[in-house]
């Protein structure tokens, strides 16, 4: 029997329908071609803004997520970065500050992985999935009863 594509088209659509469900069936791993990342360093705490500081007050919209959830009355955005990961896998460093960064890259069925390097430790690894809208935060104690959040928001 041949199955030469002018014998009969039936058998091709048949073969590729088949092909495209035992994938499927068999979780073939799907990585994003591409995914922006934009990563925020805050900083926490009850007291007022330092004088001579270049911080910024947090938007309300963050600034009450951030609160629901955490003690400190006011959140100073320190710095902002926004970065490409490439989809072959390659860990992409992002530098908020000079103690702090965050190592991402994008992983097979539209996850990210983050690895959030704090003095030069990794402090904590989490994955995300790049299908849900809600940013990743990661936060962690400061000197002074204050704290710092690494805000993640994937697109």
């Amino acid at each position: 029997m041949s199955l030469k594509p002018t014998s009969n088209p039936s058998r091709w659509q048949f073969l590729v329908l088949l092909l495209t469900s035992l994938s499927a069936l068999l979780g073939v791993a799907s990585t994003p071609v591409e995914a922006r990342v934009q990563a925020v360093l805050i900083w926490g705490t009850d007291e007022a803004k330092p004088t001579g500081k270049n911080l910024k007050e947090v938007d309300s919209k963050l600034r009450d997520r951030l609160a629901n959830v955490f003690k400190w009355k006011n959140y100073f955005e320190v710095n902002r970065q926004t970065a490409t990961l490439p989809s072959s896998a390659k860990v992409q460093t992002i530098k908020l500050s000079e103690e702090c960064s965050v190592e991402v890259k994008l992983l097979p069925e539209n996850v990210a992985e983050v690895k959030l390097i704090g003095k030069g430790k990794a402090m904590v690894t989490r994955r995300h999935s790049l299908s849900k809208p809600d940013a990743l935060v990661l936060a962690g104690d400061d000197k002074n009863k204050t704290a710092w959040f690494v805000v993640l928001n994937f697109n």
